[in-house]
């Protein structure tokens, strides 16, 4: 007993352990929040897809790893060590990121992506720098173990021209340094031992394998029979991200102290315990990301925030059966026992299925939108994980001490008149189809179109002081390329700042020499000086399969609900359950959609990443009100008879009160995030918060006006059939 008593000071010095970690760290292993990793739509940087040229068909595995090692060694040379290479080994690409340093003076992104892509030229030199044979005359490279002493070599083999070249620059060489170069940083500087004729050479005085492999592969890499090119590629402006990330943190603080003043205004001891709680998550959370070093972009701080919404729900959830408990009139001890109980199952399915949402969006989704699912599938998992276990291990301790024992720090449920959705359920279907036609009719007449980053195109934001002629700036731009451009000039009121958006007409994606072209070409024609603070080009292949990948994300998700509630809902008949659940989720993603339609805001993975969220959070809420049906079910077969339709509208008047809290706390913390990107004109947050606030209230709105009322109408329609069919 008097163990469980001080549970409460251990969970708070495990906090603030927790909490000094994520602040400052523990050395080179675990890096604290200081040192997290930031994505270039925070830091500024660049992102590029490069393309083999000069080759038929996708280049072999061993031919790509080599063009890797050429961008790798590049990147070293320009000591960006802070980047991220990958290959898509299916497609033939290569995919570039890396930020600009903190210092960043030239922003030249035009030059930083063209030189990563040239041909890369390997050339063995004199101590004097003279050249005395190149890498194309390299037949290839591997490494083999030396049989008598065990070391590894570097084993070469030219072919004819380099052999005689290698064997004459031997000959002159025996004793002295022969210097390795790619591009003009040099790799290697073996001993000549003796003169070496025969097309084959071995580089010995390697430490291990993986010195002997990343040499060997850089030198395959000079032998490379092709360049890389890109006219797929997002860069932004170090001063822009540095602006983003500022607004973006004092969003997360302003969003977590409504989210406790709500907490603990309601909730009162349950509330105090689930903010020690959240703040226990959120430090969680941010190791999960800071350790790893994974990428934090700004969807992905946004998804910290709404996972702070999210974080609450279950202790929401929880609090909400403690006070159903008080009321029936059970003690304190129990009640909280039982309150924990009861909320497992609603809890356990409500995570779940938010869970595999993220994990599906971690799958399809890419760059920005790959950051999104993470830190909501962290969110997750740690809230079933470890929230649900922290606020019951805290709060089962500090009842233990008399002073808190006491009914008036816990919010006892009161009697509420029942809500009769599923019986005027004619009137609610009515309304919600007004609001869809309406929402419809406003999206038909503003239209609706596909970003470039599914259609492909190019689109140049420039900032400006002075005044721009957009009326030269499209003939300058449509000189130097042949396309026509349109123009729009905007001006932040707050700042004063100008901005000029160049959009290119067709789908094409453009070259950092022609991108160059233009900036210079609208500047030579004006005194007013234009700078760079955005590129994005996509070519139309690389936005088709985005879009591809997009709509198989949301399909899947939507058969995972089904087949899951199928599962876990046997007592509701649980292909209905499912299949209600969907159609309600189905009026969330229709919603929003009109958002982007009303608001003008072009369809970009943005409406993916919201879609997959709100899938994820409204089916949370359907959960918890089928959970409870489930549950009164149960109840009801054992007791007084009562109609589907009243035990439904029983079950919403029950959990109403949780799926608007929940919704409130969600909401507070998107609003915040939304309000910021207002104000500090965050485009790509804006385009991502509004409609995920609209889906948000229609989450809420469809778990207890659509799911359950349609449920009870498939029932009933099934009951009459089977009826007239005897």
């Amino acid at each position: 007993m008097k163990d469980k008593k001080n549970h409460i000071w251990f969970a708070m010095i495990l906090i603030a352990g927790f909490l000094l970690l994520t602040i400052f760290g523990a050395g080179s292993d675990i890096k604290g929040i200081r040192d997290m990793r930031f994505g270039i739509d925070i830091r500024g940087g660049v992102e590029a897809v490069f393309e083999p040229v000069g080759v038929t068909g996708i280049p072999s595995e061993k031919q790509m790893e080599a063009a890797r090692n050429v961008m790798e060694s590049r990147l070293d040379a320009q000591n960006i060590t802070d980047r991220e290479v990958t290959v898509d080994k299916n497609e033939g690409h290569i995919i570039v990121r890396f930020p600009w340093k903190s210092d960043e003076k030239e922003f030249n992104p035009e030059q930083a992506i063209s030189e990563l892509g040239e041909t890369a030229k390997l050339t063995f030199r004199d101590p004097q720098g003279n050249v005395l044979v190149e890498g194309q005359n390299v037949a290839d490279s591997s490494v083999t173990r030396n049989s008598q002493t065990g070391e590894y070599e570097v084993e070469l083999q030219f072919d004819s021209e380099g052999e005689k070249a290698f064997a004459l620059a031997t000959q002159k060489l025996v004793g002295e340094q022969m210097g390795i170069y790619m591009d003009e940083q040099m790799i290697s500087n073996p001993k000549v031992k003796q003169a070496i004729s025969g097309g084959q050479a071995v580089i010995n005085g390697m430490a291990n394998y993986e010195e002997a492999k990343a040499l060997s592969d850089k030198i395959n890499s000079g032998a490379l029979p092709f360049s890389m090119e890109t006219s797929n590629y997002n860069t932004i402006s170090p001063t822009l991200g540095s602006q983003a990330l500022k607004a973006m943190i004092t969003a997360s603080i302003v969003a977590v102290l409504l989210v406790i003043i709500f907490m603990i205004s309601i909730y009162r001891l349950p509330g105090v315990i689930s903010c020690l709680t959240l703040v226990f998550q959120m430090c969680l959370q941010i190791l999960a990301l800071s350790i790893p070093q994974y990428t934090l972009t700004l969807p992905g701080i946004a998804g910290l925030i709404l996972s702070v919404g999210m974080a609450v729900d279950a202790n929401i959830i929880i609090s909400e059966r403690i006070g159903e408990e008080l009321k029936t009139g059970s003690g304190i001890r129990s009640a909280v026992k039982k309150g924990y109980h009861n909320a497992f199952s609603s809890v356990l399915d409500g995570n779940l299925t938010t869970a595999a949402v993220a994990v599906i969006l971690m799958i399809f989704g890419s760059g920005t939108m790959l950051s999104f699912g993470y830190t909501l599938f962290t969110g997750v998992i740690i809230n079933l994980l470890a929230g649900v276990w922290m606020s019951r291990f805290m709060l089962e301790s500090v009842i233990r001490y008399d002073k808190c024992n006491k009914e008036k720090f816990f919010r006892k449920k009161k009697e509420r008149k029942r809500i009769r959705f599923a019986e005027k359920r004619k009137w609610v279907f009515l309304f919600t189809a007004c609001v869809l036609l309406i929402g419809g009719i406003v999206t038909a007449v503003n239209g609706v179109k596909l970003d470039t980053q599914f259609t492909g195109g190019v689109v140049l934001k420039y900032t400006y002081s002075g005044e721009a002629d957009t009326e030269k700036i499209k003939e300058a731009a449509n000189k130097v390329l042949g396309r026509p451009a349109s123009v729009q000039t905007s001006q932040d009121s707050a700042t004063g700042d100008k901005k000029l958006v160049l959009t290119l007409a067709g789908n094409e994606g453009i070259s950092p020499d022609d991108q160059k072209a233009v900036s210079e070409e609208i500047n030579r024609i004006s005194d007013t000086r234009y700078e760079l603070s955005e590129t994005f080009a996509v070519e139309p292949y690389i936005g088709a399969k985005a879009l591809k990948n997009s709509a198989l994300a949301i399909a899947l998700s939507a058969l995972f609900i089904i087949v899951y509630i199928w599962v876990r809902f046997q007592s509701l008949s649980g292909l209905s359950a499912g299949v209600s659940a969907v159609a309600a989720l189905i009026h969330d993603v229709i919603l929003v959609f009109f958002v982007f339609g009303v608001f003008r805001i072009p369809v970009n993975d943005a409406f993916v990443a919201v879609t997959l969220t709100i899938i994820g959070y409204s089916i949370n809420d359907t959960i918890v009100l089928y959970d409870r049906i489930r549950e009164n079910i149960k109840k009801r077969s054992s007791g007084k008879k009562e109609t589907l339709c009243a035990l439904v509208d029983r079950s919403i008047t029950e959990t109403i009160g949780r799926s608007v809290k929940t919704a409130v706390t969600t909401a507070i913390c998107v609003a915040v995030v939304l309000v910021f990107s207002l104000v500090y004109h965050i485009e790509s947050i804006r385009v991502f918060s509004l409609p995920l606030l609209v889906g948000i209230i229609s989450g809420c709105y469809s778990s207890v006006c659509v799911a359950g009322p349609l449920w009870v109408t498939w029932k009933e329609f099934r009951s009459r059939r089977e009826s007239t069919e005897k």
